[in-house]
């Protein structure tokens, strides 16, 4: 350990903060109708025992998962810094708990009309979500876990990403300021993935489909099948993380301007 200089608890602490994030994310959707006790008991099985299964499979190859990917593709399955392990994970299991608990008091009337809950401040929204974007170059880059594997490729397709993801919820979400300020975020759950290997403008292609996934799927998840998923995290991490998997099979591939040692087959397997 002192060796090290305290490496291995720096890794800890870095891994423990993936772990944490899932619950974060799951809380987001169930938000406003959750008790505590109930949450705090799924978040200890989570960080116990549902985070360490996938990290364990993906970056630490336990179970010989990721070997018999590699013979039946030719490639590992890739995420470099957790759209599937960790924003994926969040995700999927947030929808679920979203639709047990059902929606908030009077979210869906009667009448079948929609009783609005927009944000209490656009400005605290928008402060929110930088200080996130601002994060998760530190959360990118440091995924790399030793000095001499940092990649300044990484923040750059973060930031395209980032950009990717803003243009086009302004674009597909009309100028609306909540998906302005959440577009960001799809890019970066999008980018994690395979951000050690696309090429930069590829990075901008997987995040502003991922900005168009947020807005869209929200959209049809509050308004036509009535899922109050408040902070709509099934969108944001579940179906932007996948779709960041799929996308660092494809834009990691040499074909398409990337480093290449990944393979489609193996990124539609997770």
């Amino acid at each position: 350990m002192a060796a090290k200089n305290g490496y291995e608890l720096v890794k800890f602490f870095f891994l423990l903060t993936f772990a944490a994030a899932i619950p974060a994310i799951v809380s987001g959707g169930i938000a406003e109708r959750a008790k505590f006790w109930p949450q705090l008991i799924a978040t200890a099985v989570i960080v116990g025992g549902v985070y360490p299964l996938f990290e364990g499979v993906v970056w630490n190859q336990q179970f010989g998962v990721q070997g018999w990917i590699k013979q039946l593709t030719g490639a590992e399955f890739h995420d470099f810094a957790g759209s599937v392990v960790v924003h994926a994970v969040g995700g999927w299991l947030a929808l679920p708990a979203v639709l047990l608990l059902g929606a908030r008091a009077n979210r869906y009337r009667k009448d079948g009309a929609m009783s609005a809950h927009p944000p209490s401040s656009i400005p605290f929204l928008a402060l929110g979500a930088w200080i996130l974007t601002v994060g998760w170059f530190g959360f990118n880059v440091m995924s790399a876990q030793t000095l001499d594997k940092i990649s300044g490729l990484v923040a750059v397709n973060s930031l395209m990403a980032m950009v990717g993801g803003t243009l086009a919820a302004l674009i597909v979400g009309k100028n609306d300021p909540g998906f302005v300020h959440n577009g960001p975020l799809a890019g970066l759950v999008a980018v994690c993935a395979g951000s050690d290997l696309m090429h930069p403008l590829g990075a901008l292609v997987v995040g502003g489909v991922a900005g168009a996934i947020f807005v869209l799927m929200f959209t049809l998840t509050q308004n036509r099948w009535k899922i109050d998923d408040v902070l709509g995290v099934w969108p944001l991490h579940g179906l932007c993380g996948t779709w960041g998997g799929v996308a660092a099979g494809l834009f990691g591939s040499k074909a398409l301007g990337g480093l290449g040692g990944v393979s489609i087959g193996a990124q539609l397997i997770e």
